[in-house]
């Protein structure tokens, strides 16, 4: 079965400075491994180097019609962002922009982060945020709640946000659920279902911070039948980036 990986990462960032960073021939060795259709790649880099960052992507996807891009953009960097998406996000190889919420200063629902959305509704695409504590992921449900017109996609970066997630985002049907599979145990997907229901839950595997064979259990070795996971693994990420 071929599948979409909705998170990978380029470039180093804070989680991988100590080790070599991750290099385009081994993303491709992996996707040619596990039958990745797509994979959806982030700019590490651009979390501290807004416009560097997403330009090295930029190059980089550009190697292998799989590789699709996530726009990193930031709250602090208004006219930036938007310049920034005026440039990237018409190209259909750009899947959507992403936020990284590592504080309360990169609050989504500030007055940085409600111009930059404001912005994106007129792409039409996905926004992942990921979210570090309590308080990014209150201020990430107020956005999905204000704008709710838009598609978001929710990665908790911690094991007792990715367990809250599925019950916070339940009433919010603009809002997908992407673990990562550093905090994503067996019963995770299952559960996230079972709350969700099986078309608002993603699948990626942090390529890049971590081994695509953990993040290949997530899905294989789940309690999920094979309808399940066709759909985490292929249609669902298919209907959010294609809009079919």
């Amino acid at each position: 079965m071929p599948l979409v990986d909705m998170q990978g990462h380029l470039g180093v960032g804070e989680e991988t400075l100590a080790c070599r960073p991750p290099a385009l021939e081994t993303a491709v060795a992996y996707m040619n491994t596990y039958d990745i259709e797509s994979m959806c790649l982030a700019s590490s880099e651009a979390v501290s180097d807004i416009v560097g960052g997403n330009a090295a992507l930029a190059t980089a996807i550009k190697t292998d019609a799989r590789f699709k891009g996530w726009l990193e953009l930031s709250v602090h960097q208004v006219e930036v962002s938007q310049t920034l998406a005026r440039q990237y996000l018409t190209k259909p190889q750009w899947v959507g922009a992403r936020f990284e919420q590592r504080n309360s200063g990169d609050a989504l629902d500030g007055a940085g982060g409600h111009i930059v959305l404001n912005a994106l509704r007129r792409y039409s695409k996905p926004i992942l945020v990921t979210c570090h504590a309590p308080d990014t992921m209150a201020s990430f449900l107020r956005s999905a709640r204000e704008f709710h017109t838009l598609r978001f996609v929710l990665s908790p970066q911690t094991a007792s946000l990715t367990s809250d997630a599925p019950a916070a985002i339940r009433d919010l049907i603009n809002v997908s659920f992407l673990p990562s599979a550093a905090w994503c145990e067996r019963d995770v997907m299952a559960s996230a279902i079972a709350v969700l229901g099986e078309r608002r839950v993603l699948w990626g595997s942090d390529w890049g911070k971590l081994h695509p064979s953990a993040a290949i259990g997530m899905v294989r070795d789940s309690a999920l039948n094979k309808l399940q996971r066709e759909r985490i693994v292929m249609r669902n990420p298919r209907e959010l980036l294609i809009q079919e």
